[in-house]
């Protein structure tokens, strides 16, 4: 829920009336943590006279807010500001619960029921992933008797300070093993380093005893003394050397297919030191120069803007079970990496209309040489062809693998004006169109062949008739020449017939001319105060609107209808009640519809809140 920022209205003191109401709600649902503090103040216990105030304080500040994804809520800090309470919907549909957090949990451990984990299963809840039914590590006694929806606090073995909280998905009753098991077993609402954990002090997490409550006491010696068997875990080589249900529950934590056992590195995100990161960086760039763009099919691309080799490239080649991380390299920005690359001289890079492109790869480097290509994590892509040339934007879906995607291909078609120089040069496709890098060549090869590079300065190309008629303007006509190759270049294209071809996955659509269509959101005002958004032009891209606003109905929870677009045959609009533009896009994109592909129009006046 907080995997991402969240945002927040103001926050404000709670009257005491509300407060009252808390701590009563409070006290029913977690009485043994209160039963500790008239306990400690019965004792007079100064060790305990930070309990005294309660899990639940007198004096409150409140603060709503909407999720990342859209999910809405309230959020309790104490007047030091940090947050102790949430109340929301942790299960999708279900009643407002009210939710303690890592700072509470802290403070109170026998505030919820525990259930067990291991360290390499707890990087991946924080990245915003349930935790699967084989993720949990059973004590020798078995789990304890709960409920589906029953609130948990999930532990390491050897320390009980609480890394997340969540729902139980399911009965613990009779589940004694995980081998084989599947299944989501908690819904992850909060863990510890998240967005709301950032909102407070930032707390490094405590080491809590295993020990206290009759029920922590017991599972503690569990912890110490228990031996390995067929449903008993060695919980102190679980740190160290998990087991193989261990290792499944955090291969079950990714959202993919099983293709196959993957082995540590597929499961466990560590932590990655920066020039690790370097490494895998390179190893990367290296890897797509070797199987994916090698010299036979990278001329027709280049050059290529340098995210679009990040993201299209090297990411989905990176090693099996490794995510790249610009920001965790030395580098910190991409730039800066491809400088070095430059530097270490395996690409040229080249900056065009202020945008950073690679120019070349320099596939004779002895490091390629050298190098020996690994097993990617994604399905193996296939190489780019000739008639797939151009600038491609590759989203990958969630409806899909790594091949699912939505490409959007550039084509140029020479005017009548610059036919005849194509004809000079013998530059025929099948379709008629040219990518950009083929249209490159075939100036070059006419200014090649007519021997029209200026002698005494090389960068100027002499202008013949042909150059004349297709490329420059009647008043141009006279006065020059002579024309940097350069801007000569840029004026080819600029003179030559843009199309441009959506590739679905079921198949490429039909060449059109001019850019591609953009789904258009827009959100604005309707009564008053009340906002609707609403999108439209999803039908080039083969979105379903009935299906869109079926999504969005539970995403956003809110009402949603399919109408006609006015003055446009065939046409349909998804519209929703509110402000939604970034859940909408966020399912767009899921869609597999490129973000550039994706028009943004805020009419709703709405103020965006200012950064901290």
């Amino acid at each position: 829920m907080f995997k991402k920022p969240f945002q927040t209205k103001t926050r404000s003191s709670l009257r005491s009336s509300n407060c009252r109401h808390l701590i009563q709600e409070s006290k029913e649902l977690f009485p043994a943590a209160w039963e500790q503090v008239e306990q400690s103040k019965s004792n007079n216990s100064e060790d305990d006279s930070t309990n005294a105030e309660g899990p639940m304080p007198d004096k409150l500040q409140a603060a709503k807010f909407i999720s990342h994804v859209g999910d809405r809520g309230e959020v309790f800090y104490n007047e030091a500001g940090d947050p102790l309470w949430l109340k929301a919907e942790v299960i999708a549909g279900g009643a407002a619960m009210l939710v303690p957090t890592v700072y509470t949990l802290w403070r109170f451990p026998m505030l919820l029921p525990v259930l067990w984990t291991t360290s390499l299963v707890i990087p991946k809840l924080i990245g915003g992933a349930d935790l699967m039914v084989p993720g949990l590590l059973i004590p020798r006694e078995g789990l304890p008797d709960l409920k589906k929806g029953a609130l948990v606090a999930i532990c390491c073995p050897g320390n009980a300070a609480a890394q997340a909280v969540g729902v139980l998905n399911l009965d613990t009753q009779g589940l004694h093993s995980v081998a084989g098991a599947k299944g989501k077993a908690v819904l992850i609402a909060h863990t510890y380093m998240d967005h709301l954990w950032e909102s407070g002090n930032k707390q490094p997490i405590p080491t809590v005893e295993v020990t206290g409550a009759a029920d922590l006491g017991h599972i503690g010696e569990d912890l110490e003394n228990s031996s390995s068997s067929d449903n008993e875990h060695d919980w102190d080589a679980a740190e160290q050397k998990p087991s193989d249900d261990s290792l499944s529950a955090s291969a079950a934590l990714e959202p993919i297919a099983d293709d196959g056992p993957r082995d540590l590195t597929d499961i466990a995100a560590e932590a990655v030191a920066p020039d690790e990161m370097d490494e895998l960086l390179m190893n990367s760039l290296r890897q797509l120069m070797a199987t994916v763009l090698d010299n036979s099919h990278a001329a027709e691309l280049l050059p290529i803007n340098a995210s679009i080799i990040y993201s299209t490239y090297m990411v989905p080649n990176s090693p099996r079970g490794r995510e790249l991380d610009i920001k965790k390299s030395s580098h910190k920005k991409l730039a800066k990496f491809l400088k070095a690359a430059e530097k270490h001289g395996l690409i040229k890079l080249k900056d065009i209309r202020g945008e950073l492109h690679v120019k070349s790869f320099n596939w004779a480097h002895k490091d390629m040489a050298e190098f020996t290509p690994y097993a990617i994590g994604t399905a193996k892509k296939e190489k780019l062809t000739g008639d797939e040339a151009g600038r491609l934007a590759v989203v990958p879906g969630q409806h899909g693998n790594g091949q699912d995607m939505i490409r959007v291909i550039e084509l140029l078609k020479p005017s009548s004006g610059l036919a005849p120089l194509f004809n000079d040069v013998g530059a025929q496709t099948d379709t008629g169109y040219f990518s950009r890098q083929q249209a490159r060549t075939v100036l070059d090869d006419y200014i090649k062949g007519r021997q029209l590079v200026d002698a005494l300065n090389p960068r100027m190309v002499k202008l013949d008739h042909r150059l004349c008629d297709g490329l420059l303007t009647k008043e141009e006509y006279s006065k020059l020449s002579s024309y940097p190759r350069d801007k000569l270049q840029a004026r080819l294209q600029e003179k030559m017939t843009l199309y441009t071809q959506v590739v679905l996955p079921g198949g490429p659509t039909a060449v059109k001319i001019g850019n591609p269509p953009c789904a258009e959101i827009v959100c604005e005002k309707k009564m008053g105060s009340k906002a609707i958004t609403r999108v439209s032009g999803l039908e080039p891209y083969g979105i379903d609107p009935s299906t869109l606003a079926k999504e969005l109905r539970t995403a956003c929870a809110s009402s949603t209808t399919v109408d006609a677009v006015p003055g446009k045959k065939n046409a349909q609009m998804v519209i929703v009640q509110g402000h939604h533009i970034v859940v909408l896009t966020k399912l767009l994109e899921q869609h597999r519809l490129p973000a550039r592909l994706i028009s943004v129009v805020d009419k709703s006046g709405r103020v965006k809140a200012k950064k901290q």
